[in-house]
């Protein structure tokens, strides 16, 4: 089971946050994760089983499922495929385009996703401490994101009014 401990500056609470995937042979997740929000003691939670595929040919990957969240009320049905192309020979220096598309069986339309991301791992860093850092820019809401990782930590930000900060337990 992953656990971690979460903190963003929208709603300035830390959650504690746990989740655990089930896999088969077949390709399928089951995925079950749960929040505890030690400001108010608000529970949130979330499942979802999707199918995933390799058609190498075309895509780096391909899930396929359906969610449900409890702060959404609402079955979500959707698709998502990311496209990988490694720049270094070592597998390090990464561009992935991903894209997707999600469904409400309440919501009115679809909800797209679309994103263009330059990844850079660094692995010892420093003795015994990997990084990795990504730059993004999401075409739906037509602005640019990052990410710093080490070990335990990650940093995530829009670079305008938003940050999350989460240590991995």
């Amino acid at each position: 089971m992953e656990t971690s401990l979460r903190f963003d500056s929208q709603t300035k609470h830390l959650k504690l946050f746990a989740k655990e995937k089930f896999s088969n042979d077949d390709n399928y997740v089951l995925t079950v994760s749960g929040s505890l929000d030690t400001k108010d003691g608000r529970v949130e939670s979330r499942a979802y089983v999707r199918k995933k595929f390799f058609p190498e040919a075309v895509l780096s990957r391909v899930d396929m499922g359906l969610s449900y969240a409890t702060t959404q009320d609402d079955v979500k049905y959707g698709i998502a495929g990311k496209k990988s192309f490694e720049l270094t020979d070592d597998g390090l220096l990464t561009v992935d385009v991903k894209g997707g598309v999600t469904m409400g069986s309440k919501a009115r339309g679809a909800n797209f996703s679309a994103n263009v991301e330059l990844t850079q791992k660094i692995f010892n860093f420093q003795e015994d401490q990997d990084l990795k850092l990504r730059v993004g820019y999401d075409v739906v809401k037509q602005g640019f994101y990052g990410q710093i990782r080490e070990n335990n930590w990650t940093f995530n930000t829009n670079f305008k009014d938003r940050w999350d900060v989460k240590y991995d337990l």
